[in-house]
């Protein structure tokens, strides 16, 4: 549920229904119905708006962690790598943090273009301000932890959230054992044979130029730049080729975004 409602997101903002640091009030609606279509639950605008906040402080995390001494970046899977003593060293005084670490992070893109421009803004609070709804007492928000399920909550109660979150830690902590190390050697091996199974495919210049050209949206100089970065990295370019026509199309928006920053590009 969390992933469908990204990419929804993300289709919506390369759409334009994002002008500036919010989303337009149809937006939250479509996610909303297309969600209890898709799950057959009840879901409101108000629960995709607490998901993106939900979405933001995990954007956070992630951000601190990349810019964190001892911590890489592998911006072709991307994952954040570390090493087995930082890994035991962070998970053991953040135990959440394990989920973010030495393994491919599958909404990374989506996530760059729903909330990464919009950490310094703090937003989204108001995002669903305009939405002319009609409010209960008690009200449902989706649980993020466990996909497809709610959870009641009283409405005023803004702290209700971040006290699930804390007992949600304390269990965390409990179930904490000492098997990270054999834990990280899984990760890091299934990555080795992800590197290992790309590295064996030849890449196809031609069939990429026709997959990059065939993205919608997109004026042909942008799309050929594109090709030309995914010429020049070839292992980035073997990723973009398993990649769905929408994830396809995400990586293309967060080129354009990262190159509308590299003047010299």
């Amino acid at each position: 549920m969390s992933h469908m409602i990204l990419e929804i997101l993300a289709e919506e903002a390369l759409k334009g229904n994002k002008p500036s640091s919010t989303f337009r009030a149809e937006s939250f609606i479509k996610v909303a119905t297309k969600i209890s279509q898709k799950f057959n639950v009840q879901c409101e605008p108000k629960h995709v708006d607490n998901h993106l906040k939900t979405v933001k402080k995990e954007w956070g995390i992630l951000t601190k962690l990349k810019n964190k001494s001892g911590f890489g970046w592998d911006d072709c899977l991307k994952m954040i790598t570390i090493s087995n003593d930082v890994y035991d060293e962070e998970v053991k005084a953040h135990p959440n943090h394990d989920k973010y670490l030495n393994k491919k992070l599958d909404m990374y893109e989506a996530m760059t273009i729903v909330v990464g421009k919009d950490m310094a803004t703090g937003n989204y609070s108001k995002s669903y301000v305009d939405v002319n709804l009609e409010e209960n007492t008690e009200e449902q928000s989706i649980s993020i932890e466990n996909e497809g399920e709610y959870e009641e909550t009283s409405k005023g109660k803004e702290t209700s959230f971040s006290s699930a979150q804390k007992r949600q830690h304390r269990k965390r902590n409990r179930m904490y054992e000492d098997d990270s190390v054999e834990k990280l050697s899984k990760k890091m091996g299934d990555v080795a044979f992800a590197i290992q199974s790309l590295s064996k495919n030849q890449l196809d210049v031609n069939e990429l130029y026709t997959e990059v050209m065939k993205i919608e949206g997109f004026d042909e100089i942008t799309l050929g730049d594109a090709f030309d970065h995914l010429v020049q990295h070839e292992m980035l370019a073997k990723a973009f080729m398993v990649k769905n026509a929408n994830l396809r199309k995400i990586w293309v928006q967060n080129f354009m975004n990262q190159r509308s920053y590299r003047p010299d590009y």
